[in-house]
């Protein structure tokens, strides 16, 4: 096929010479002809391919990419297939054609026949690839056009059932492993990798595996007889696979070599960090060794950097706390802090807030340990105790560089609290964390550290106070007559119970693992500073009589939020119960 030269375009009767695709677009998609002139002038040149004709047509917004593929089957007189979710996943095709090549040339097999191979294709374009794959199936190969996202889906599923089980891995390893040595290499996508030795390939499935669940930690634990494999998802770990003990040096020495870490030292916690690619998404890894009588534990910590930092309005807040929350964080000077325990998505609600503050107007500035979210615009700063560079040193310092808004990661000692008074006192605003069960008993908190009731009152503007519970899986949830004990486990009043008619399990799917649960949700309360928390504490900074006077003014406890989701259906009794049990 060859381009034709470009002919100058009369918007009201498109012109003979148009390129065959552009001629498609006029004639069966309606485009006017003038919308395609800027397109015809980049193929006026010989040089110029297909490939470039749609990649322009897609560029300048004159098509979408779908319609460009759909324009293009035409073109080539090939079925146009949008989706390829029911296409046959043959363990030949992944096995045959290298996954580096499909993505490459971006098309796979999808369909053999004892004369056929049927291939989905991006570019049809491309014969010598084409050809290649005829000669290794010994079979006429046949196309249809599809996106470039259902193909690489499509990839990327092919390559997930080719994955060899844990055992099957371990079936190729002796008792001697640990006499394999690697090299340090730089990060490489997992789904493209094709190592040799078995033990890398098994260490790269498990963490495909546990990016595939969205876990936040995977324990490598060790035990007198075996090896357990476990992922944190949803806040719960659940063992995923075990393997032979004789394999479990090798595997901690593999982590530590992908981490950067001793292997020679068995008899010291190692901390370490690296970064991996599993189908283009970064994933940073931070990994914690530790001796134990049965050998080496490890926990690797998975970030998701890809991960969009949430609206507010995504973390589940109710319009009882949403509302507030937001005019808190608009304001400008003084500190505004986040409650709960390790994992309770202090960071995230933090991210959140600070997502609504223009980055291009204001110089927003972190410090953290460890940076979670590696956000374009922010100043993010890591701790490092082992350079002195702790909470209150860094937060010292970015005082100096003209912050507007500082996110600190957590109050920990008196001296960063008395740091960043400093700062909301001189106009900063400042948003931490502080490890505390309830908003009240945040401001205690800081009054034991020996900030002054009168300064506490003057800089901190609000607490917000959260947990996350698990969310009923909606694929297997169930409605069930409401047990009247239920309610007063909860502390509902008698009254109010009886007016409960229906709760709701999850009765365990293959979608949630058998858990009945799938995702979580925030519960929240949320304690603003006004005039009556302030008279309260000019008195008392006691946890129980600023609570009485928050809920006076309008506070909704977490229990009692906790109440309203599991009224709707969205969690269980159980989970709110665990994680509201202080109250």
């Amino acid at each position: 096929m060859t381009d034709t030269q470009a002919i100058p375009l009369d918007p009201a009767q498109p012109p003979p010479a148009l390129h065959p695709l552009l001629r498609i677009l006029v004639d069966d998609f309606r485009l006017p002809a003038d919308r395609l002139a800027a397109a015809q002038r980049v193929v006026a040149s010989a040089s110029a391919s297909l490939t470039e004709l749609k990649q322009e047509l897609v560029k300048q917004k004159v098509i979408a990419p779908d319609v460009a593929q759909q324009a293009l089957a035409r073109l080539f007189g090939l079925e146009f297939r949008p989706h390829l979710d029911n296409a046959e996943l043959n363990p030949e095709f992944a096995g045959a054609v290298p996954i580096r090549f499909a993505k490459k040339h971006m098309f796979f097999p999808i369909q053999l026949t004892a004369e056929d191979l049927w291939m989905a294709v991006e570019h049809p374009e491309q014969p010598d690839a084409l050809h290649d794959v005829a000669r290794k199936f010994q079979r006429r190969v046949r196309l249809v056009v599809s996106t470039h996202q259902a193909i690489l889906n499509l990839i990327n599923r092919a390559y997930d059932r080719a994955q060899a089980a844990a055992d099957q891995v371990m079936d190729q390893i002796d008792g001697a492993g640990e006499s394999y040595t690697w090299g340090i290499e730089e990060p490489e996508d997992l789904l493209d990798a094709h190592d040799e030795e078995p033990i890398k390939r098994l260490l790269n499935n498990v963490l495909y595996q546990a990016a595939r669940a969205t876990a936040s930690d995977v324990h490598v634990d060790a035990s007198p007889a075996e090896v357990a494999i476990r992922f944190r998802v949803d806040g719960e770990l659940h063992t995923a696979t075990t393997l032979p003990k004789s394999i479990q040096r090798t595997l901690v020495n593999r982590i530590k070599i992908m981490s950067r870490l001793d292997i020679s030292q068995h008899g010291l916690p190692q901390d370490g960090r690296t970064l991996i690619l599993i189908a283009g998404r970064k994933i940073d890894i931070r990994v914690s060794i530790m001796p134990t009588i049965h050998g080496e534990k490890a926990v690797m910590r998975l970030l998701y950097q890809d991960q969009d930092l949430f609206d507010v309005r995504q973390l589940g807040m109710p319009e009882h706390v949403h509302g507030p929350w937001s005019k808190l964080v608009r304001q400008s000077g003084g500190i505004v802090l986040v409650s709960g325990p390790t994992g309770s998505g202090k960071t995230t609600t933090l991210y959140a807030a600070l997502n609504g503050i223009d980055s291009r107007a204001n110089n927003i500035m972190t410090i953290e340990d460890p940076v979670e979210y590696k956000i374009s615009g922010y100043v993010q700063t890591e701790v490092n105790a082992k350079l002195g560079l702790t909470f209150a040193n860094a937060l010292r310092s970015v005082l100096r560089q003209d912050p507007d808004v500082i996110m600190v990661g957590e109050m920990r000692d008196r001296e960063t609290a008395v740091i960043a008074i400093q700062a909301a006192l001189t106009g900063h605003t400042v948003f931490s964390t502080v490890h505390t069960n309830s908003a009240a008993a945040t401001i205690t908190r800081l009054v034991d550290m020996g900030i002054e009731p009168y300064l506490v009152s003057s800089t901190v503007m609000g607490v917000l106070a959260q947990r996350l519970v698990r969310k009923i899986c909606v694929d297997c949830k169930q409605q069930l007559p409401a047990d009247p004990e239920v309610p007063a486990e909860l502390g509902v009043s008698p009254e109010e119970a009886a007016t409960w008619q229906w709760l709701y399990k999850g009765a365990g799917c293959t979608t949630c693992n058998q858990t009945g649960y799938r995702g979580r949700i925030g519960v929240y309360e949320l304690l603003v500073i006004d005039d009556r928390i302030k008279k309260v504490l000019l008195h008392s900074s006691e946890a129980n009589q600023v609570r009485e006077a928050a809920i006076a003014g309008g506070m909704v406890s977490m229990r009692r939020h906790g109440i309203q989701l599991v009224k709707a259906g969205i969690t269980s009794p159980d989970e709110v119960m665990q994680a509201t049990r202080d109250e």
